[in-house]
C-alpha cells in the first residue's frame, strides 16, 4: 500500500498542473460526476467496442490521460460508462493546445476547436446530438482559410465556400432544400462512347 502513494501523488500533481494551475482557460467539468479515476492510454486493456471506451473487459468511468516521452501532458478527456463525456483536451508536442473537444453521453455537442502547432486556428466546428450543426470552419496551416460553411442536421444548408491554400476560390454555393446552386468544383464527367452506338 505504501507503494502506490507516490503514483497517487503524481496522479494528483498531474491533475492539478491540468486544472488547478497555469494561466491557461480551464478545461469545461462533465455536466455529471466523474469517479475519481485516473488511468493512462499506456495502461494495457484498452478497447473501444460499440461507441464506448473499455478498460479490461469493463465500461470505463473516470479520467484518461496521455503523457509525451517528456512526461507532458498530450490528452486528458472524461468519460461515464465507456461515453466521453465534457471537455476533451490535445496538446501539441510543442505544449500548444491541439483539440478541445465537448461531448455529451458520448456524443460531440457544441462548439469543436483545433488549433495548428503555430498557434494559428485550424478548425471550429459546431454539433449538436454528434453531428454538424451551425457553421463549419477550417484554415490551412499559413492562415489562409479553406472552408466557411453552414449545416442544419449534419446536412450542408446554405452558403458554403470552399479556397485553395493561396487563396483561389475553390468552389462558392448555397444548398436550399438539398440542392446545391453555384460554382461547387466539381467537373460533370461525360463519356463521349456513351453517346455513340455501336454497330458490329
Amino acid at each position: 500500500m505504501a507503494k502506490q502513494a507516490p503514483l497517487r501523488s503524481k496522479v494528483y500533481w498531474l491533475l492539478f498542473g491540468l486544472f488547478g494551475a497555469g494561466c491557461q482557460p480551464q478545461p469545461e467539468q462533465p455536466a455529471v460526476a466523474v469517479p475519481s479515476v485516473y488511468q493512462p492510454t499506456s495502461q494495457a486493456g484498452w478497447q473501444r467496442r460499440s461507441g464506448r471506451l473499455w478498460l479490461s473487459g469493463k465500461p470505463f468511468s473516470g479520467w484518461q490521460f496521455e503523457l509525451g516521452p517528456a512526461n507532458d501532458t498530450l490528452f486528458v478527456g472524461a468519460y461515464v460508462d465507456g461515453k466521453a463525456e465534457g471537455e476533451h483536451r490535445f496538446w501539441h508536442p510543442n505544449h500548444r493546445l491541439k483539440e478541445s473537444r465537448r461531448f455529451r453521453n458520448g456524443w460531440q455537442e457544441g462548439p469543436q476547436r483545433g488549433w495548428f502547432e503555430s498557434g494559428k486556428p485550424a478548425f471550429v466546428y459546431h454539433f449538436r446530438n454528434d453531428v454538424y450543426e451551425g457553421s463549419r470552419k477550417e484554415w490551412y496551416p499559413n492562415g489562409q482559410p479553406a472552408r466557411d460553411g453552414n449545416y442544419q442536421n449534419g446536412q450542408e444548408a446554405g452558403r458554403q465556400q470552399q479556397w485553395f491554400a493561396d487563396g483561389g476560390l475553390k468552389a462558392n454555393y448555397a444548398v436550399r432544400n438539398g440542392r446545391a446552386y453555384g460554382f461547387t468544383g466539381v467537373k460533370n464527367c461525360v463519356n463521349v462512347w456513351d453517346s455513340i452506338a455501336v454497330t458490329h
